[in-house]
């Protein structure tokens, strides 16, 4: 059973590696490097995702009484960087792909840093207070960091192979397909 998880988790990593770093190869590198500049696009795209959702997050957790389990995925999955199923969308809806993927590669790197803080302050705030244990020990040890670093890894990988992609082979066959 545990060699079915682990497979799992692979084929998820590999998906998702393939997923981003075909969004990634698709930008055009001069766009990429202007939305990069565009600093207040991407710092009110990064204060949502790391201030504004965590804590709506937190307070529908708070608000609906939610139990350990459901409450602290609902914490993981708004504390988590944005990316693949936004570009995707982006992609699909003929958007600023350029933008999409120079937030995804922004949040990203800061989730290594943002992620853990909103899960230990969100977590803590939300069951520590109760008697909250699962499996016999505190919520924030039950969190697998390892798992979730390694996606933050396999995310960040991806969109510097789909960059660099996207900068080797500069032509508009490559940028479509």
């Amino acid at each position: 059973m545990a060699s079915q998880s682990i497979g799992a988790q692979v084929a998820i990593n590999i998906f998702l590696f393939l997923l981003v770093m075909g969004m990634a190869s698709t930008v055009d590198i001069k766009i990429m490097r202007q939305q990069l500049r565009n600093y207040k696009a991407i710092s009110i795209g990064l204060f949502c995702q790391f201030f504004l959702m965590p804590f709506f997050g937190y307070l529908v957790t708070i608000a609906f009484n939610l139990p350990v389990p459901v409450g602290v995925t609902l914490i993981i999955v708004v504390s988590s960087p944005g990316g693949s199923y936004s570009n995707w969308w982006c992609a699909l809806f003929n958007a600023d792909l350029g933008l999409s993927v120079s937030m995804t590669t922004a949040s990203t790197i800061l989730s290594l840093g943002f992620l853990p803080m909103n899960l230990f302050i969100y977590t803590y705030a939300a069951y520590n207070s109760q008697d909250s244990e699962v499996g016999g020990e505190s919520v924030i040890k039950s969190i697998n960091f390892g798992v979730i670093f390694i996606s933050i890894a396999v995310v960040i990988g991806a969109i510097a192979t789909g960059v660099f992609c996207s900068y080797k082979f500069d032509t508009p066959r490559w940028h479509k397909i």
